[in-house]
């Protein structure tokens, strides 16, 4: 197994901020969501993960290559009581081979710890077999220790209490029981089927609440899932008997 190494381009002071960590599962939620956020609050990369058994791909932001695994922050924003709060983020668009996501997971709750964040919070989505145009779903949280059911109480978020996480956030939170360590998996229902801008946005809503001092806009991306949605119906009525049926790839 290769080793996993984070690379800081540049060294910023993470103390007591939220680190998000995004990694492609139901509904691509977590990528759309952690874009979204860099994008909005005009995040800087400052680091990347890298092991050789990553996916052999280069990633091209603003005509930039890039590792598949980066680490984005910005400045610290204070507010009128002097508290500071900051975002950092962690993302990927693909996910990692199955012999990389244990290593991967510890490694970054090693560097979250060395960096002083007050916790990690991980972006799902969890399945869903509800209607598009369903009412918005509520957003459920999962955490590695009974300190941080004061922080779902906070901002009233229901704790799941059954269920399965799979993948770098799953591992991550049992590894954060063992280790102590303050991590918490924010959940929202999604289409598997193509990606959920709408389910990304409610999680988006939920972080712009977490911390009042950054603005986190998720309004473009209900924008989008209203455009997504247009799209299926769209291909839904091309797709009636004089029509072959739809790959089911086609929204992946």
């Amino acid at each position: 197994m290769e080793k996993i190494s984070i690379i800081e381009h540049t060294k910023k002071d993470l103390s007591n901020c939220l680190l998000i960590v995004a990694f492609p599962t139901v509904g691509l939620v977590s990528s759309i969501a952690g874009n979204h956020i860099v994008k909005t609050l005009k995040l800087d990369e400052i680091g990347v993960v890298l092991c050789n058994d990553f996916s052999p791909t280069t990633v091209i932001h603003n005509g930039k290559p890039s590792a598949p695994v980066r680490i984005y922050a910005g400045e610290k924003k204070c507010g009128p009581t002097q508290s500071c709060d900051q975002i950092a983020v962690i993302i990927s668009e693909f996910m990692p081979p199955f012999n990389v996501i244990k290593p991967l997971s510890d490694k970054i709750l090693e560097w979250a710890e060395e960096k002083k964040c007050r916790y990690v919070i991980g972006l799902e989505g969890t399945h869903s077999s509800i209607p598009i145009k369903a009412e918005r779903p509520e957003v459920f949280g999962v955490i590695s220790n009974d300190k941080m059911k004061s922080t779902l109480k906070k901002y009233k978020i229901k704790q799941t209490k059954d269920g399965m996480i799979t993948g770098v956030m799953g591992v991550m939170l049992y590894s954060a029981v063992l280790r102590n360590q303050d991590v918490m998996c924010l959940l929202s229902t999604a289409h598997s089927s193509f990606p959920d801008s709408r389910a990304a946005a409610n999680l988006v809503e939920k972080l712009d609440i977490m911390l009042p001092g950054i603005k986190i806009d998720p309004k473009p991306l209900y924008e989008e899932a209203e455009n997504i949605e247009n799209q299926i119906r769209s291909h839904m009525e091309q797709s009636k008997p004089t029509a072959p049926p739809l790959p089911s790839n086609m929204y992946r």
